[in-house]
């Protein structure tokens, strides 16, 4: 498994400071430079809640458009026919969109022309999670993959079935969410004997 970019950057500076402390090479001016680069990294992506994130600050169906989403796993989808298995592949980390929002769920794409999948969140829990779903055959509902007898997930009426990454979950970038939420205009409140 692949580090991200940032923990690869992190790792490497602690080996190079360690090796320069050893031989004694440091300049105090040094210090300045590397503790700005490690704090100048952009947070990695973490899990999107729906009371926390969503709820709390009432993101609307174009709030959550202008937010960068994430896969938390590698999702494999399969179906067999005459001319063979076809295979559906969204990577981990994979980045997506919002297409259109509910009140327990998202749909996300991950390339252009591609699927739109949905993601769920159970609204009786605190903050739950988005967790990738499907529609429900016959009927406009969507319901986790991994409660979905033989895990299917339907693309283009058709059932293809989710060999890996059944419980996978939404991520977002949370640096491009404190954006969003900053706009918000927060209430200063009032003193007594302010008019």
């Amino acid at each position: 498994m692949e580090l991200p970019l940032t923990l690869q950057l992190a790792s490497a500076l602690v080996i190079w400071w360690t090796r320069a402390v050893r031989r004694q090479r440091v300049q105090g001016w040094l210090i300045v430079p590397v503790l700005s680069l490690l704090v100048g990294c952009s947070s990695p992506p973490i899990a999107f809640q729906n009371n926390s994130h969503r709820q709390t600050y009432a993101l609307n169906e174009e709030d959550l458009k202008k937010l960068q989403f994430y896969i938390s796993a590698d999702v494999v989808a399969q179906y067999q026919d005459a001319t063979g298995t076809k295979s559906l592949l969204v990577s981990r980390l994979t980045p997506g969109v919002v297409t259109g929002a509910g009140p327990n769920w998202l749909k996300v794409s991950f390339r252009e022309g591609g699927a739109d999948v949905p993601f769920i969140t159970d609204p009786k829990q605190y903050d739950g999670r988005y967790w990738i779903a499907s529609e429900v055959e016959g009927s406009k509902d969507f319901k986790r993959v991994s409660e979905i007898p033989g895990k299917i997930f339907l693309y283009k009426g058709i059932p293809y079935t989710v060999v890996s990454g059944a419980d996978a979950i939404l991520l977002f970038d949370w640096d491009g969410w404190k954006r969003v939420v900053d706009t918000r205009k927060a209430t200063e409140g009032r003193r007594v004997g302010d008019k």
